[in-house]
């Protein structure tokens, strides 16, 4: 057994308790004695295999490197990133990890401890637990962050000012009307606005020109731009408190633990130089991961009640329904016995109000797709008569796609500039795009849809898309100005042209690239697994969505037969050549499989290599020859898994674990325990938020799904350390170099990391001691990621890092 220690900073621990150690939604607590398991029970034998995959006995560690190459923000691979990350944080780490959230303190010196009280509560069993700690609070918080510096924090993107469904509104210029929707919501999640005016993050009593909604700096975005420079100087005053009259009370905890001001107060989180920084072009990529990840957020936070003190409330009387979230409502809960005065939408006010801000995000974004965003003729832009046009949308109908690069001009007007112009810059239809619409647009609409218990039927759920926050909708596919119907028009309009455009109608293989000119429709005649694992992911989406079955993380389903429940069944698809119509929902599936058969069948082979793509030839797909790339090989996979879960068909699975075991030798590197970019080729990878994305969900589904016991490879216990060097190495820049899964400073700290910093969530904190900062400096909890105040960007990833054994 690891040896029993006092917890030196138990007190530190103690005090975050307030916080939620890790749980969901901050919902984590420490258990009291009579709850805590003797220490004695617990299997110490995962945290023990950290070292399982070092060199041979005797034989040297070979050191590595990093340098960054662009720490420039490629928006759309970092949201998409994001998602994967968050998919493999928490949930991971305790549905399939067997990790109790609550042994995780954020806080707590040093990191990546799992904590187990014993039955006095003031003596821990201390487990060094690189997994655990790496997804449940790093992958799970780095991707919070990410998001909400995108969305709510730098202002890279359309101002949320020029949303289409805010110009109805009262207020006179755009600012004003987005000060009104923002204070509805506000209201709508019990955050009482009323003392947030005397806080400016710093600066005077009223004399922050941007502390227009309560929240000094928010900088609210519909649409994200494609690329950003993350370049930004954070305030490291230290707050002292988040929790006084700002109207953070009950909302942001932080225990005792000082915080800097940029947690209270974002104005130095915006962009300092925003117009230089900025690239002003959106896409559809982009807009369908923002409402991917903001979906799986909103979940989170607005799927749940509380009361007017923030404490959760789980049952309401039907008659008192419509009084949720109405501003000064006074409504007592059932549920729990004793709940203060007033019911309100969230987990928190403020994780509410967050959740909130991010459906109204995507839906204003829906709004703009369906109506200006659209093309047909790849030379101006327009779109959909009306939400109705866009979910009839027909093979036969006049063709209306999604560029997949738009240019922004944007006006003189502070702090939301709006949109002067917009002009197609790249007409070319692409399949990741229409991927990523189905994808995040499919969660949203699970979120307003009745009929889904996992989403739709969540208490919160229904009071925000009840009428009184969203607007109603009568649950059918009419074309109602709702979240509902503006969802299922997106979802329509992107899966009918993927199949319209880049489906080959003889093999039936989406093709990466479609343009349309006088001589009708041109596919590329290319194929990349990558495309299709994206292809494959949001179409699974989109069927589980349609049939009232997707859930926050997914929820494949084999059953078929729920493709009777399938919504947009209700209005009928005529696909060219299909003989008699097949219903939406069989023709998303039919689609879907026809993808996993030929990754299985053409770009896989049964020892387990994987092609980079295929080109079409004489009616026939010829795969690449060229080095797999890990990329590649984690799309593969992922999509073999996916037709696993979905088919049950003994094929898939085999040939997954084939793949698998290729990225687990090709790929892998033991003197250098890092994975390669090419499979057997040096020890190097200029590792992105994409390549990382693929990497890491590979090895996560592998573990959910395809695992084998007692398997040298494939054993849980194995892939666990697989996934903590991936985490630690790549996202934190630490090569743990003599294997004592302790980070040594500054020696294993690499020059270079994707996450190029970090905030309090992941123990940034700041800590005073008679006014003097004893924080420790950049890196207070020595993991090496620094502070993002230290080091002068985002908390986002890099574009591109080069890591490498010399």
């Amino acid at each position: 057994m690891w040896p029993r220690m006092l917890a030196a900073s138990a007190p530190l621990l103690l005090a975050s308790a307030s916080a939620g150690l890790a749980g969901a939604c901050g919902s984590g607590r420490v258990p009291s004695p009579a709850e805590a398991p003797d220490a004695t029970s617990l299997d110490a034998a995962p945290f023990a295999a950290y070292d399982g995959l070092a060199p041979a006995q005797g034989a040297p560690r070979t050191p590595v490197r990093a340098e960054f190459l662009s720490t420039r923000v490629d928006t759309a691979q970092v949201l998409f990133a994001a998602g994967e990350m968050q998919t493999g944080g928490e949930p991971f780490a305790e549905n399939f990890g067997g990790r109790d959230l609550t042994y995780y303190d954020r806080y707590y010196v040093p990191v990546d401890q799992y904590l187990v009280p014993d039955t006095s509560g003031r003596f821990f069993d201390g487990y060094t637990d690189l997994f655990g700690f790496s997804s449940a609070i790093e992958s799970y918080e780095y991707s919070k962050y990410h998001v909400n510096m995108i969305s709510h924090q730098t202002g890279a993107g359309v101002s949320l000012a020029n949303g289409p469904l805010l110009s109805a509104l009262p207020g006179a210029t755009p600012r004003d009307r987005l000060r009104s929707r923002i204070e509805h919501l506000l209201f709508a999640a019990g955050t009482d606005v009323s003392g947030f005016a005397h806080f400016d993050g710093g600066a005077p009593a009223g004399a922050n020109p941007l502390n227009d909604f309560g929240f000094p700096g928010l900088w609210p975005a519909m649409a994200p731009y494609r690329s950003f420079d993350p370049t930004m100087q954070p305030d490291l005053t230290v707050a002292h408190s988040c929790t006084t009259s700002t109207g953070y009370g009950g909302v942001i905890f932080f225990g005792s633990s000082p915080v800097d001001a940029y947690e209270c107060g974002y104005n130095s989180l915006n962009l300092p130089d925003r117009a230089a920084q900025i690239e002003p072009v959106i896409g559809p990529a982009a807009l369908g991961y923002a409402a991917w990840k903001y979906a799986l957020w909103a979940v989170d936070f607005t799927g749940r009640l509380h009361d007017s003190i923030a404490n959760a409330v789980t049952a309401v009387a039907p008659q008192d329904l419509p009084s949720v979230g109405v501003r000064g409502n006074r409504i007592e809960a059932l549920e729990p016995p004793g709940a203060a005065p007033g019911v309100f939408v969230g987990s928190t006010p403020l994780e509410g109000m967050w959740g909130l801000l991010f459906v109204e995000e995507a839906d204003n974004a829906a709004a703009w797709l369906l109506s200006s965003l659209g093309t047909t003729d790849g030379a101006a832009l327009s779109g959909f008569a009306s939400i109705a046009q866009a979910i009839q949308y027909d093979y036969g109908s006049p063709l209306v796609w999604f560029p997949t690069s738009i240019a922004v001009t944007e006006d003189a007007a502070l702090p939301y500039p709006g949109v002067s112009a917009l002009a197609v810059a790249d007409a070319t239809s692409q399949a990741v795009d229409l991927a990523a619409l189905a994808q995040g647009y499919a969660l949203l609409f699970g979120m307003t849809d009745a009929r889904n218990a996992a989403l739709g039927q969540q208490i919160g759920c229904q009071i925000e898309f009840g009428g009184s926050v969203f607007a109603a909708d009568d649950g059918l596919p009419d074309g109602e100005s709702s979240p509902h119907d503006r969802a299922l028009g997106v979802m329509r309009a992107a899966f009918i042209d993927l199949d319209r455009l880049h489906v080959d109608p003889v093999t039936q293989v989406v093709e990466d690239s479609a343009t349309l000119g006088a001589g009708g429709v041109a596919r590329s005649g290319t194929v990349t697994a990558t495309s299709l694992g994206h292809v494959v992911v949001g179409l699974r989406h989109l069927l589980m969505s349609c049939n009232a079955a997707v859930s926050q993380y997914g929820a494949p389903d084999p059953d078929p037969t729920k493709d009777a429940l399938g919504i947009l069944n209700a209005v009928p698809i005529h696909p060219p050549g299909s003989g008699a119509a097949p219903t939406f929902s069989a023709r998303v599936r039919q689609v879907l499989m026809s993808q996993t058969a030929f990754v299985r069948d053409v770009l896989t082979s049964e020892d387990g290599t994987v092609a980079n793509g295929a080109a079409l030839q004489g009616g026939a797909w010829s795969p690449a020859v060229d080095p797999t790339r890990i990329e590649s090989q984690g799309a593969a996979l992922r999509v073999l898994v996916e037709a696993w879960f979905l088919t049950q068909d003994p094929s898939y699975q085999l040939r997954a674990r084939a793949v698998a075991r290729k990225l687990l030798t090709d790929f892998w590197s033991a003197p250098a325990r890092m994975f390669r970019q090419t499979a057997a080729g040096a020890d190097d990878i200029v590792m992105t938020p994409e390549r990382f994305a693929w990497l890491q969900q590979a090895l996560r589904e592998t573990y959910e799904g395809i695992w084998v016991v007692g398997d040298p490879l494939l054993d849980r216990d194995v892939l666990e350390v697989f996934i903590a060097r991936v985490n630690k190495l790549y996202l934190n820049g630490w090569d743990d170099l003599n294997g004592n899964q302790t980070v040594d400073k500054p020696g294993e700290c690499l020059a270079a990391r994707l996450q190029m910093g970090e905030q309090a969530l992941t123990g940034e904190v700041a800590s005073t001691s008679n006014g003097v900062d004893t924080s420790g400096g950049a890196d207070r909890d020595g993991d090496c990621v620094q502070n993002i105040g230290y080091v002068g960007k985002g908390s986002l990833l890099a574009s591109q890092v080069h890591f490498h054994a010399p």
